[in-house]
């Protein structure tokens, strides 16, 4: 799990002024940070360190918003770390409960220098700055619990790119076998040089594309072949193996598993568990 922190390194958002808020509103913790309960009051069972919360945010500076979460496409989550200063924000998450809402005021210079790790505070970060967060915790659970889940929902999709390629076999009439690894290698015009070895540097021409025919990369859009060592790990897993099949001259489709292509990453335009299709044609064997 990457730190938490990394979830408060993002670009700032432009400054909008907002009413001014006053201390004089907040109760005062041991440590002496400022928190008001907004809904809910900390009654409930709270988030320990190293549970995974679930929260939405905002902060602000000087009344001026930074941050807000709403700007993402999912709630934050991230494991709950012990506090960097005492009267940090992290000790006022630890305060809440599922469904609470509630605002805390800290040091600015103390966040950006200790949460945030910033060499050197920005401009705008005046001496005795006050920063504000507006936090609501939706939810949290342990760490093996929220790994439990991870496996879960990699399982589901793990599940449905293998039906989604059975179904694109299928409705394409294609009636190749696949290779042991997954891989499906259709020849659609056969090769009549040689057949590369493992260790030689080959030229390719490509056109790849998800399984629903969106392109998503293709040396021909460049008039620019693709040259790489066979075999040598400069190309996803498919390509090593379909490639190494055919013969100069050659052309053919490839359909790759996730697990031959990007895994369970994201890599540019293609998502996580992605099946790939590569329409590939085998210029030559560089001397």
């Amino acid at each position: 799990m990457k730190s938490g922190r990394m979830f408060f390194l993002l670009i700032l958002l432009s400054a909008i002024g907002l009413p001014a808020c006053s201390q004089k509103s907040y109760n005062t913790a041991e440590s002496g940070l400022k928190y008001r309960f907004i809904k809910g009051e900390g009654k409930g069972e709270k988030p320990q360190t190293s549970d995974i919360v679930s929260v939405k945010m905002d902060y602000y500076i000087n009344d001026s918003l930074l941050f807000s979460s709403q700007n993402l496409d999912k709630p934050m989550e991230f494991g709950l770390m012990p506090s960097a200063f005492k009267g940090d924000f992290f000790e006022g998450i630890g305060m809440m409960s599922k469904g609470d809402s509630a605002s805390f005021l800290c040091q600015a210079d103390s966040v950006f220098l200790r949460i945030f790790r910033v060499k050197r505070l920005p401009e705008f970060v005046k001496p005795n700055a006050v920063m504000r967060f507006e936090i609501s915790l939706d939810s949290f659970m342990t760490q093996e619990a929220f790994n439990e889940r991870k496996l879960a929902e990699a399982k589901a999709l793990a599940d449905a790119a293998h039906q989604a390629i059975l179904d694109y076999v299928k409705e394409k009439g294609i009636t190749e076998a696949p290779r042991e690894s997954g891989l499906y290698y259709i020849e659609t015009v056969k090769g009549t040089g040689k057949q590369p070895k493992e260790g030689q540097k080959v030229k390719v021409h490509y056109r790849g594309t998800l399984l629903n025919g969106t392109e998503f990369d293709a040396s021909y859009n460049r008039n620019q072949p693709f040259e790489f060592v066979l075999g040598m790990g400069q190309v996803i897993k498919g390509w090593d193996e379909g490639i190494a099949l055919m013969r100069e001259g050659g052309k053919a489709t490839l359909i790759l598993p996730y697990e031959l292509a990007y895994g369970e990453r994201a890599a540019g335009q293609i998502p996580p568990f992605s099946p790939l299709v590569f329409e590939v044609e085998f210029i030559e064997i560089v001397k």
